[in-house]
């Protein structure tokens, strides 16, 4: 198996990490470098198609790069410092002074990690003024804390891991040595990597079911037979459209009973997103309570099995969640982002105290309400109502001046449309904090 690996970092640091990379056939390294960490996010964003794992020079770009979300952690790593990097430069220290040095100020390691390792090698005379990393402080502030250790006659040697703190110390004339990633931290932190993809594009290829059950389908057959028809005709090219996107097998076992078999390597965010928002919308527009269970397996009975046990807890109400099977002891659920999702309950409950509202208007608010944060427009149009509606425009024009007469929505602007013509009419919601959370 072939492993792309994207190398991060200065220029300097990355040219040392490909020269070792030169050692491994099966993988291919990619440079991506940069002269200021804020051009990370733009940097892995091209890379992110064509990178399987990624290498970053220093603990400071990579913890840039998690908190940032940029990459996950489990993608990422860094070569670390505290083994043969370490002891490398100590030895390359005592040699070009000519003597042996008792105290030193380091910096991106731990006080904990130097105890260890010194008291490992029985060590425990030398002496180290640590300055544990952190994001926000800027080289300046590093190098001053080295300053005042060594013109305190704390330390006799600063050891940095940041270039910026080098450079200012050699300004001082305060002895200063940089540590950097030594050959075998390097091809240990490559080694990782390789392995990891390995395990990654295997675990892609487990079995995986998801599992699709109308959990009100008896009710709604009862109700309408015909209404039901057009609901499952919807819910069916629905996920028609999924099972595509998916590469996979979609089978429909029973009425309001439908599977997908496909790979794990195949399902993401996005498409757990999907899952989650067609459940809302199903609810909303069809009155149709829908659930979702993915279940995994080694093989498509065991990934079945976990599908199924994943139904068998799923329950109507609440707020849509997705049920992830990996072992029946197993069970993630997953719900929607809450800046991402209309709390359809809560709105409802408002709506039902603050106005008499037929259900068939409230419907309307809501579907309104969730088309109009799915395409961030809290300002519409008729025009825009009919297209979510998929309806005319007069019938959309009808729904909004009924809702206008009930105060929940207002006019907010007049739009022309057309070079001849009557403005058209933009509304948004009377109580936008409802909706939206804020003021838009």
């Amino acid at each position: 198996m072939f492993v792309t690996i994207g190398v991060v970092g200065p220029s300097e640091s990355v040219d040392k990490i490909l020269k070792v990379a030169e050692e491994f056939p099966s993988a291919r390294c990619l440079p991506f470098i940069y002269e200021d960490v804020k051009e990370l996010p733009n940097l892995i964003k091209q890379g992110q198609l064509l990178v399987d794992q990624w290498l970053f020079s220093g603990v400071m770009n990579h913890t840039y790069a998690l908190k940032h979300r940029l990459v996950q952690p489990e993608q990422a790593s860094f070569p670390l410092l505290h083994g043969s990097s370490f002891f490398g430069k100590l030895l390359e220290i005592q040699q070009k002074e000519q003597r042996i040095f008792q105290s030193f100020s380091i910096d991106h390691i731990t006080a904990e990690e130097i105890q260890k390792v010194l008291s490992f090698y029985d060590m425990d005379h030398l002496h180290f003024e640590t300055i544990p990393f952190s994001i926000d402080k800027e080289p300046e502030q590093i190098a001053h804390i080295h300053q005042v250790l060594y013109e305190s006659k704390k330390t006799e040697v600063a050891i940095t891991a940041t270039r910026g703190v080098y450079d200012r110390l050699k300004r001082q004339a305060i002895p200063v040595y940089r540590l950097t990633p030594s050959y075998f931290s390097i091809k240990l932190s490559i080694e990782l990597l390789i392995e990891r993809a390995q395990v990654k594009h295997y675990e892609n290829l487990r079995m995986a079911v998801i599992a699709c059950q109308a959990l009100n389908a008896n009710e709604n057959i009862d109700a309408s037979l015909f209404k039901w028809k057009h609901q499952d005709l919807d819910l069916k090219k629905s996920l028609l459209t999924l099972t595509e996107r998916l590469n996979g097998s979609f089978v429909e076992v029973a009425d309001g009973l439908y599977y997908i078999y496909t790979t794990k390597g195949e399902i993401d965010t996005d498409i757990e997103s999907s899952l989650m928002n067609n459940m809302a919308s199903f609810r909303i527009h069809n009155q149709l309570e829908i659930g979702f269970a993915i279940g995994y397996g080694q093989t498509v009975l065991a990934a079945e099995q976990h599908a199924r046990h994943g139904l068998n807890q799923l329950k109507m109400g609440g707020e849509p969640s997705l049920l992830i099977v990996q072992t029946k002891d197993d069970i993630t659920q997953k719900v929607q982002n809450e800046e991402h999702t209309l709390n359809t309950e809560a709105i409802t409950s408002a709506l039902q105290e603050r106005y008499e509202l037929k259900n068939a208007n409230t419907r309307d608010v809501l579907r309104i309400a969730l088309y109009s944060r799915k395409y961030n427009k809290p300002h519409f149009t008729a025009e825009d109502v009919a297209q979510w509606f998929k309806s005319t425009k007069r019938n959309a024009r009808r729904i909004l001046s009924e809702l206008q007469q009930d105060a929940i929505i207002e006019i907010h602007d007049k739009t022309q449309a057309a070079p001849r013509g009557r403005p058209s009419n933009v509304y948004r919601f009377t109580d936008n904090d409802l909706f939206f959370g804020k003021e838009s």
